[in-house]
């Protein structure tokens, strides 16, 4: 595709994107609809972080009106946008950075928009909110989790920053591992053992037998080794270092020997025997007695597919079909490609039919997504985060050992900050003139918030509490757009379906440049 006199074609607006996500994920990303609470600075960083990419489009509800303190934290807010509607003046402005997505601002009171319009929330893909007082954020949090919409909580509060992740399930095909490691050396596939033996290592020449295959290497190893153990592998510390010895004895001197050194380190991985993760097997079994209906999502109907695979193939997943670079001539490497991409092009045949024949009611997974999700199968990842409303309604029975001490203090400053506002309907230091009143009453609230958590010998510091009143609920720039930017990271990974989503919650001091996740 060229591009045109309008400008870059799409292909060259989001190569480097495309190049992350592919054009699959982009389209998810393109026929996406996100609905934004508030339009402060943290949502307006957001926001331009996923209009830039090519949102499908972006509702923004906002009530209020720009003040001088909005023009001064916020990018998208002008001086000469004082007195106007922020909703309206933010989407303009962020409209602007792509002319493919479709922004429209909703000038509404929040709570009222949220309340008495609730199709404004279910009729988008997922909710972005912004600091949103508790009375406000808990009914939205609990009818996000009622429809399985996913609900990215976010703020930014002086040097504090806090986004919290509800959804009721995610599913995630493609995680994105470092590597694929799906060779079967333990047990080849007949193609694979067929060309394996196809080489004869004594007749050949030095130049070939520098160019074999390691995989080959391995694999003729590991069949030397079984037919002398009973088909076993190599498990003991004596049995793996025997197995090198004779990896190594193959050599032949004064031939070059880097395929060899690459068979030698991949020995730890062609020791493991060739088995399904614990996760991936849980998510399988809860596909074997999960009814379809014309409801359920693909990655259901797949998962349910290839747990039947599974059972006639004697417990293996579809072959991914990848194989890593590695020392060899072009005509041989290209080969062992053909074979494990034909061996993976019939398993994913097969699941595609089993698919087919599942799917109820609706056209099920096209042949392209059976494929994506076979080469992914041994990689799988499935989150249920708990509840916003389970969260602040129940006694915590966890630790936070996994957060530094700082970061933990500082979400319960949160906690306390939101208990604060439900009490006093403003936020501590908010006005000059209460600050030192306002200490006491907020360090109150904490010790109240901990108390309901159930947290013994807790108690949040004088200095958090002091840092808290200070910031005053004020929104500095530089923390909105970072929050911003994490904020729409995790988004995209809950669009797209790629890459593994945070579960749940991360903290981040500003002023140690510390960040920090925890699962509540």
């Amino acid at each position: 595709m060229t591009a045109g006199t309008n400008g870059p074609s799409r292909e060259q607006k989001y190569d480097r994107q495309l190049r992350l996500w592919q054009a699959h994920g982009q389209k998810a990303l393109e026929n996406t609809s996100i609905l934004v609470v508030h339009a402060n600075a943290t949502a307006t960083e957001t926001l331009k972080n996923l209009v830039l990419p090519g949102i499908g489009s972006f509702t923004l509800v906002d009530g209020k009106v720009v003040d001088g303190a909005d023009a001064g934290s916020n990018f998208f807010l002008e001086g000469s946008d004082i007195g106007r509607s922020r909703a309206q003046a933010a989407a303009a402005l962020l409209a602007e950075l792509n002319p493919d997505v479709r922004a429209r601002a909703v000038v509404a009171d929040v709570e009222k928009a949220l309340t008495v319009s609730p199709e404004l929330v279910t009729q988008h893909n997922i909710v972005v909110a912004s600091s949103l007082p508790q009375h406000i954020l808990l009914p939205l949090a609990k009818l996000c989790a009622a429809e399985n919409i996913p609900l990215i909580v976010v703020r930014a509060y002086g040097f504090v920053g806090h986004l919290r992740i509800q959804a009721v399930e995610h599913c995630i095909v493609e995680s994105h591992p470092d590597t694929i490691n799906d060779l079967r050396l333990d047990c080849p596939f007949p193609e694979l053992l067929a060309y394996a033996n196809s080489f004869d290592f004594h007749a050949l020449d030095n130049m070939t037998y520098a160019h074999i295959p390691y995989v080959v290497i391995l694999l003729r190893c590991l069949e030397e080794w079984k037919s002398k153990n009973n088909g076993a592998l190599p498990t003991t510390s004596p049995e793996k270092t025997a197995f090198r010895q004779m990896v190594t004895s193959l050599k032949r001197e004064g031939v070059e020997d880097e395929n060899f050194e690459e068979a030698l380190k991949g020995v730890f991985r062609a020791l493991q025997p060739t088995k399904i993760d614990s996760k991936v097997a849980s998510i399988l079994e809860e596909a074997r007695t999960k009814p379809i209906t014309a409801e359920t999502n693909n990655f259901w109907i797949l998962a349910k597919a290839v747990a039947e695979f599974v059972d006639s193939e004697n417990g293996k997943l579809p072959l991914a079909g990848v194989v890593p670079d590695m020392k060899s001539d072009t005509e041989s490497f290209v080969k062992l490609q053909t074979i494990f991409r034909d061996k993976a092009h019939k398993d994913v045949a097969k699941v595609h039919a089993i698919a087919s024949n599942l799917s109820v009611g609706a056209t099920g997974p096209s042949l392209e997504e059976t494929a994506r999700f076979c080469k992914n199968a041994r990689n799988l990842v499935l989150i249920r985060t708990s509840t916003i409303e389970s969260e602040y309604a129940e006694p915590y029975a966890g630790t936070m050992a996994d957060m530094p001490e700082n970061n933990v203090q500082y979400y319960l400053a949160l906690r306390g900050v939101d208990a604060f506002y439900e009490e006093h309907k403003r936020y501590p230091g908010y006005h000059a003139e209460e600050v030192e009143s306002d200490i006491g009453l907020l360090k109150k609230s904490c010790t109240a918030v901990v108390t309901k958590m159930g947290l013994k010998n807790v108690a949040v510091s004088d200095d958090i509490i002091h840092e808290m009143v200070r910031a005053g609920a004020s929104e500095l720039h530089t923390m909105a757009s970072f929050m911003g930017g994490v904020c729409s990271q995790e988004a995209i990974k809950l669009i797209t379906g790629q890459y593994t989503v945070l579960n749940n919650t991360f903290v981040y001091d500003g002023m140690r440049s510390v960040g920090a996740a925890h699962t509540f």
